[in-house]
C-alpha cells in the first residue's frame, strides 16, 4: 500500500519484478494515470446531468477520438458497458495498477537501486495525492495526447494544462475528499511550496479562481524525475556545482581548529544521513578574503563524498524580485543533489535595506524544512537567521601565524623553479597573507618570470616582492594615496642618533619573528605587536622623506592616508572609515602613514557636550585599533604635545626631527641636485648653508625652482638663480628679503637676466 510519503512495502511480500530505470517507473504510473482519466471521462459521460455538456464538448474534440486516446494501452473502451458496471471495473484496475508499481518499487529498493519519484517523494514528505497531482502534470511533457484529453474534460480545447479542479477530480471520489486534498494545493504545501509545481503561464490569478488556474510542473523537476543531472538554468547565473576536489590533508589551518571544524562537519553529515537530523545545520566560516573558507568547505564535503551548491552573495542580493525564487531553487536543489549550500561573501546580506531584508527572509523560510547543511561564509558577519533547533556553528579562520605562513608559501611555490638562497621567512614576515592570497602572489611571480618572450626564469626575490605588493591595498586608495617611494639612506641627512632610530625600525620589522615566536615573547604580548611610531619635527625636515626610506629598506607599500576622506563630521563615520583602513592595511602589512596626526590623534579633552563625548569615542577607538594592528604606523606632527598622552605610551618610537644647523644644510644642498643636473662652477654652497637658514624641504623647493629658472635661461643652474628661487621661497613664507641675508648676491635677485 502507498503510504504519507507515496510509497511503502512489506518485506516479506513475495518476489516481483522490479523496475530497471526511473522512466520505467514513471511509463508504468502513466499507464495507471491512463485509467484515471478513462474513470474520468466515464464518470462525466454517465451523468445525466452531465448530457448537453458532453454533445457541446463533442464539437470540439471528437469522443471517438477520445475513446481511441484512453483505450492505446488495451483498456476498455468507454462505451463498452453500463455506466456503473464500467466505473467498478476501471477502480479495480486502478487498485491492481497500484498494487503492482508498489510491489516493484519494493523489490528496486531490496536490490539497492533508486528510482527518482519515490525518492522525491520521500525528500518532499509527499503525500499519495501530491504524488498523483505532479503525474498529471507531468503527462502532458511526456505525450501530447494527455493535452487533448485535458482539454476534453475541462471543457475547453485551449486548456491543455491540468488545473487543480481537474486534478481534484481525477483524485478524489468524494466532496469531502476534495475539500480535503485542497490543502495540498494551496502555498503552505510542499508541492507549491517547493515549486515542484507552478501556475502556467496562460493563467491570470486576478482572473481565475484557485481550482481553474491551470498547472504545470518544474522543468527542473521534469528532468530529474527524467533522470538529467543538470542544474536548474534558473539559478546557473549566481549558483554553480562544484564536485569538490581539495583533499582534507592540504587544508592548513591552525591546529586548535581543524580537528573540531571536521568532527563538527562530520557530525553534522551523519545526522542528517541517518534521519536524526530535525531542521538545518548551519556553519558561518568567518575570516577575509583568501583564508580558506571556500578551499575547507570543498575538502570537508570531499571527505564526506557530499556535492557541494555554491552561492554568489552578491548574485542574490542583486536578483531583485527574483531573491524568494531563486534560494527557494537553491536549497530544493541541494535536496535533489545531496548537497551541501555554501553562501559565498554573505556580508552583503547585512545590510538593513530591502533587499537584505528580503533575502534573509526567504533564507530563513528555506531553512524551515531544510533538514541539510548551510555553510555561509563572510568575513565577520553572522547572519540572524541561524537555526532555534542549536544546530548552528561559528568558526573564525585567522590569517595564519608565521610558521603557518611560511609553510603555504612553501606548498605554494613546491613545484617551481625557484632562485637559490630565496628567503620565504621574509616573505612569511613581511606579508601578513591569507593562503589565497599567497597562492595568489605565486602564480603572480610565475607570469612575471615567464613574462620575458615567454622564455621561464627562476622565481626570484623581486618577482616575488612584486607579486605580492600586487595584492595589497586594492581597497585603500579609496581613503589613502600610495606613494611610491624614491629616497634610500643616502638621500636623507639627519643626526647620527636620529638615523640610527630610523635604523632600529627596520630591524624591528625584520626580526619580529625571531622575538615573538622563536623567542617566546608572543606569550608575554598579547596586544601592541605592530610597530607604532611618531615622526615630531618642524614642516620640511624629513619625516616623510623617512616613511618611504623604511618602507623602500623592508620593501612594504606605503599609504598616506587622506585625512579629508577618514575625518567625518557624521557621528561614527570616522571610526567607520579608521575601521576600513586598518582591516585593508591588516593582510598587506602596508605602512600606514599620518601625515598632520594631530587632526586624528589629538588630544582628548573634559566632557563638556556631546561634541567633545563624541572626539573622545573617535581617539578611544583609534588607541584601541592601533593596539590591535601588527602592522607598521607612522604618524607625524609638527609639535608633540598635540598628541595625546595615551598614544605616547603605545608608540614604540618617538624620533625627532630637527631643523637642520649648518652642518647639515651644508650636506642638503650638496645632496639636493641630481647627478645629471649642470651645475656652474660659481655656487657657493658654504654661503648657502651659512646665510639661508631654512629646512630641508624648503632647500629641495629652491632647487627645483633653480632648474626651471635655469632650463628656461642659461641651460646650467648658477647662484643667480639659486638666489632668485630663494627670493620665491621667502615670499611664500611671508620672509623679507634683505641684503643682509643675500650679502654680495643680493643683486642677483633683480637681475633680469636672471629672471627670464
Amino acid at each position: 500500500m502507498r503510504l504519507a510519503n507515496g510509497f511503502a512495502f512489506d518485506p516479506g511480500a513475495r518476489r516481483v519484478p522490479a523496475y530497471r530505470t526511473s522512466c520505467e517507473h514513471l511509463f508504468a504510473e502513466m499507464r495507471r494515470l491512463d485509467l484515471l482519466l478513462n474513470q474520468q471521462i466515464v464518470r462525466q459521460r454517465s451523468d445525466p446531468s452531465g448530457l448537453r455538456f458532453n454533445e457541446f464538448r463533442g464539437l470540439f474534440i471528437a469522443e471517438d477520438e477520445i475513446d481511441q486516446l484512453v483505450e492505446e494501452n488495451g483498456e476498455q473502451r468507454a462505451r463498452a458497458e453500463p455506466g456503473e458496471a464500467r466505473l467498478n471495473a476501471i477502480f479495480a484496475a486502478v487498485a491492481e495498477a497500484e498494487r503492482q508499481i508498489t510491489e516493484n518499487v519494493a523489490e528496486t529498493f531490496r536490490q539497492g537501486e533508486l528510482l527518482s519519484l519515490p525518492r522525491l517523494s520521500g525528500l518532499f514528505q509527499l503525500s499519495p495525492f501530491d504524488v498523483d497531482a505532479l503525474l498529471i502534470c507531468l503527462a502532458p511533457e511526456l505525450d501530447v495526447k494527455y493535452e487533448k484529453l485535458y482539454a476534453y474534460l475541462q471543457n475547453d480545447v485551449t486548456r491543455k494544462r491540468p488545473t487543480a479542479d481537474l486534478i481534484l477530480n481525477l483524485c478524489c471520489r468524494s466532496l469531502d475528499e476534495k475539500v480535503q486534498a485542497r490543502t495540498r494545493l494551496l502555498a503552505d504545501a510542499p508541492l507549491v511550496k517547493h515549486e515542484l509545481i507552478m501556475p502556467a503561464g496562460d493563467s491570470s490569478p486576478e482572473q481565475t479562481t484557485h481550482i481553474s488556474r491551470a498547472l504545470k510542473i518544474d522543468e527542473r523537476i521534469l528532468n530529474y524525475l527524467l533522470g538529467a543531472e543538470t542544474i536548474d538554468e534558473r539559478i546557473a547565473s549566481v549558483v554553480r556545482l562544484a564536485h569538490p576536489k581539495a583533499e582534507l590533508a592540504r587544508v592548513l589551518l591552525p591546529p586548535a581548529i581543524m580537528p573540531e571544524l571536521t568532527e563538527c562537519f562530520r557530525r553534522q553529515v551523519e545526522s542528517e544521513r541517518s534521519g536524526a537530523a530535525r531542521g538545518a545545520a548551519v556553519l558561518v566560516l568567518q575570516g577575509a578574503e583568501g583564508s580558506g573558507r571556500n578551499f575547507v568547505t570543498e575538502a570537508l564535503c570531499r571527505d564526506a563524498r557530499k556535492e557541494l551548491l555554491i552561492a554568489d552573495g552578491p548574485g542574490l542580493l542583486a536578483a531583485g524580485t527574483q531573491q524568494s525564487h531563486l534560494i527557494t531553487r537553491l536549497f530544493r536543489e541541494a535536496r535533489l543533489r545531496d548537497a551541501v549550500v555554501f553562501i559565498d561573501q554573505a556580508e552583503v546580506l547585512a545590510g538593513d535595506g530591502e533587499k537584505e531584508s528580503h533575502a534573509n527572509y526567504a533564507i530563513a523560510a528555506a531553512l524551515d524544512s531544510f533538514d541539510g547543511l548551510l555553510v555561509v561564509a563572510s568575513h565577520s558577519w553572522s547572519p540572524q537567521w541561524l537555526p532555534a533547533n542549536g544546530r548552528s556553528f561559528r568558526f573564525a579562520l585567522p590569517i595564519p601565524a608565521f610558521s603557518l605562513r611560511k609553510e603555504i608559501w612553501g606548498r605554494a611555490l613546491a613545484e617551481d623553479v625557484c632562485e637559490a638562497g630565496l628567503d620565504l621567512d621574509s616573505l612569511a614576515d613581511r606579508f601578513h597573507f591569507t593562503p589565497g592570497k599567497v597562492h595568489a602572489a605565486a602564480a603572480e611571480a610565475r607570469r612575471r618570470a615567464c613574462a620575458n618572450g615567454g622564455k621561464a626564469r627562476p622565481i626570484d626575490a623581486n618577482d616575488l616582492n612584486q607579486a605580492c605588493r600586487a595584492q595589497t591595498g586594492s581597497r585603500l586608495p579609496a581613503l589613502a594615496r600610495k606613494i611610491d617611494p624614491i629616497f634610500v639612506w643616502n638621500d636623507i641627512v639627519l643626526p647620527k642618533d636620529c638615523l640610527g632610530q630610523l635604523r632600529e625600525v627596520c630591524n624591528q620589522v625584520r626580526h619580529r619573528q625571531l622575538v615573538f615566536s622563536d623567542w617566546g615573547f608572543n606569550g608575554k604580548v598579547s596586544l601592541g605587536k605592530g610597530l607604532s611610531i611618531l615622526f615630531v619635527g618642524a614642516s620640511g625636515t624629513g619625516k616623510t622623506m623617512a616613511a618611504e626610506i623604511i618602507a623602500s629598506e623592508l620593501a612594504l607599500d606605503l599609504y598616506k592616508i587622506d585625512l579629508s576622506c577618514v575625518v567625518s563630521k557624521y557621528i561614527g563615520e570616522t571610526e567607520k572609515n579608521l575601521s576600513r583602513v586598518f582591516a585593508e592595511a591588516e593582510t598587506t602589512n602596508a605602512v600606514l602613514f599620518f601625515d598632520e596626526a594631530d587632526a586624528v590623534f589629538g588630544r582628548r579633552s573634559e566632557v563638556k557636550d556631546s561634541h567633545d563625548r563624541y572626539a573622545n569615542i573617535e581617539i578611544n577607538y583609534l588607541l584601541q585599533k592601533m593596539e590591535e594592528y601588527e602592522g607598521i604606523v607612522i604618524l607625524a606632527s609638527n609639535f608633540q604635545k598635540n598628541i595625546d598622552e595615551a598614544f605616547t605610551r603605545r608608540l614604540r618610537f618617538i624620533i625627532e626631527f630637527p631643523f637642520p644647523e649648518k652642518d647639515y644644510r651644508d650636506r642638503i644642498w650638496r645632496k639636493v641636485f641630481p647627478a645629471d643636473t649642470p651645475l656652474a662652477p660659481d655656487i657657493d654652497f658654504d654661503f648657502l648653508a651659512t646665510k639661508l637658514k631654512l629646512s630641508g624641504g624648503s632647500i629641495r623647493n629652491i632647487a627645483l625652482s633653480a632648474a626651471f629658472l635655469a632650463a628656461a635661461n642659461s641651460g646650467h643652474v648658477g647662484m643667480g638663480h639659486i638666489v632668485c628661487a630663494a627670493r620665491r621661497e621667502f615670499q611664500k613664507m611671508g620672509r623679507l628679503c634683505v641684503r643682509s641675508d643675500f650679502e654680495q648676491y643680493f643683486e642677483l635677485i633683480e637681475s633680469e637676466e636672471v629672471a627670464q
